[in-house]
């Protein structure tokens, strides 16, 4: 018997909020190449933001975060025009919570310049 399940099991049941995570979301074009990046920090619930590539379009990221009472907040925080600058935002979410984010690229690109889709599946998870 692995003497780790009953220790599993007393966690489970006693309603321990998961750790903190940081977490990072990037898009990239069609070669491949790194467009931008968007990190979230558990630590100081803070998101990173920084464009990568000096051609067009501005980064930006979208994020979603279900507070406490059941309330949905959104936001879009933009990147500075400037590859490879990185703007910071801060936030104050409630430990323990779930954070959402994608980031895209603004502009023409004939295709998705989105690390997830605009549905919210595939966005990148963060604990505060």
């Amino acid at each position: 018997m692995n003497s780790m399940i009953p220790v599993a099991i007393i966690a489970a049941t006693m309603g321990f909020a998961p750790a903190a995570v940081s977490s990072t979301a990037q898009v990239y074009d069609r070669d491949s190449e790194l467009l931008a990046e968007a990190r979230f920090d558990a630590g100081n619930d803070t998101f990173a933001v920084t464009k990568l590539e000096a051609g067009g379009g501005r980064a930006y990221l979208d994020y979603r975060y279900v507070r406490g009472d059941g309330t949905l907040q959104t936001g879009t925080h933009s990147a500075s025009e400037v590859a490879g600058q990185t703007v910071r935002f801060g936030h104050d979410f409630e430990a323990g919570r779930k954070v959402t984010f994608r980031v895209c690229v603004a502009g023409e690109r004939g295709f998705n310049a989105c690390s997830a889709g605009d549905d919210g599946e595939n966005w990148t998870i963060g604990v505060a």
